[in-house]
C-alpha cells in the first residue's frame, strides 16, 4: 500500500472518528422559496436585442476592414523598401 493511500485511510478515519463524537445533529431546513418564472421577452426587447447585434456586426466588419487595410499598407511600404 503507498504512502497517499494509507494518509487517506487515516484520514478517512479520523473524519469518522470526528462525526461519532459530534453525534446526531438536527436542523431545521428552510422550504424552497418559489422563484418568479422569468418575464417572457416583449417585442420590443428583441428588437433591441437584433439591432445591438446588428451593430456589433457592422462595428467588427469595420474593424477587420481597418486591419486589412492596414496590411496592404504594410506590405506596400515593404515592397518599396526592397525595391
Amino acid at each position: 500500500m503507498t504512502q497517499w493511500m494509507k494518509d487517506r485511510d487515516r484520514l478517512i478515519e479520523e473524519t469518522l472518528a470526528f462525526a461519532k463524537r459530534l453525534g446526531p445533529v438536527t436542523r431545521q431546513v428552510e422550504p424552497s422559496k418559489a422563484v418568479a418564472p422569468q418575464q417572457p421577452l416583449k417585442p420590443r426587447d428583441g428588437i433591441f436585442e437584433r439591432e445591438d447585434i446588428r451593430q456589433r456586426v457592422a462595428d467588427f466588419k469595420a474593424t477587420q476592414n481597418k486591419f486589412q487595410r492596414e496590411r496592404e499598407e504594410y506590405y506596400k511600404a515593404t515592397m518599396a523598401k526592397i525595391r
